[in-house]
């Protein structure tokens, strides 16, 4: 009774429900993130810094969830239950940030997912990674869930997780900032270039910075 009850919930709530238009988008590189009552926060994927925030469970426990911050502006918003579920340890989070930026890098192919893998065939780059190492079109989707536990493929992620060196590599954006460009010239740059984000050169006049972001 109570599995039809969910289940009906779920149904009603497909009929109301309105996407805010949030999303990353890999073709353009944009991250948009929805506003009640105003349009979209718009801006690159790269002006986000992530942010691990350490949260104490009701039982005494922990866990870890997942916020973007932008740089420029006060805008910031929390990927638990949103992109991520709750209850990850440090090394997932480590873990998913490392997929959610291999998924905005179209120069690498998708990250290797059940919920990406109908969509890979579309992406080129994937396409011709796939091809090129002869991975199966229906790897997970040929999978059954007793299969997987059965095998000792789990375990072995599980073992390459949290033995993995996270955090070690050198930052790479740090070495194309210019510290001595300002937050204006930087976004009027990038409106000569088409990059049309929410903020905007005007906003960062004289170095003033207009409350322009929420958090979400």
């Amino acid at each position: 009774m109570a599995i039809i009850g969910v289940d009906l919930l779920i149904g009603l709530y497909s009929l109301i429900y309105n996407h805010d238009g949030s999303g990353f988008n890999r073709r353009d590189g944009m991250v948009r993130i929805g506003r009640r009552f105003r349009s979209s926060f718009v801006a690159p994927f790269y002006e986000f810094d992530p942010v691990m925030q350490l949260q104490v469970t009701p039982h005494g426990g922990h866990d870890y969830v997942l916020w973007l911050h932008h740089r420029y502006t006060d805008t910031k918003v929390c990927l638990g239950m949103k992109m991520h579920g709750l209850g990850l340890d440090k090394a997932n989070i480590y873990a998913f940030w490392d997929s959610l930026q291999r998924f905005m890098d179209v120069e690498q192919p998708l990250p290797d997912l059940p919920v990406l893998e109908q969509s890979r065939h579309l992406d080129p780059v994937t396409a011709a990674h796939d091809a090129a190492i002869g991975r199966p079109e229906r790897y997970w989707r040929d999978r059954t869930l007793e299969g997987w536990k059965r095998s000792s493929a789990s375990k072995k992620l599980r073992e390459k997780l949290t033995s993995h060196t996270w955090q070690q590599q050198p930052c790479t954006l740090q070495a194309s900032i210019n510290p001595n460009l300002s937050i204006e010239t930087y976004y009027r740059c990038q409106e000569v270039k088409g990059i049309h984000a929410t903020p905007k050169g005007e906003d960062f006049d004289n170095g003033q910075r207009r409350e322009i972001g929420a958090e979400h």
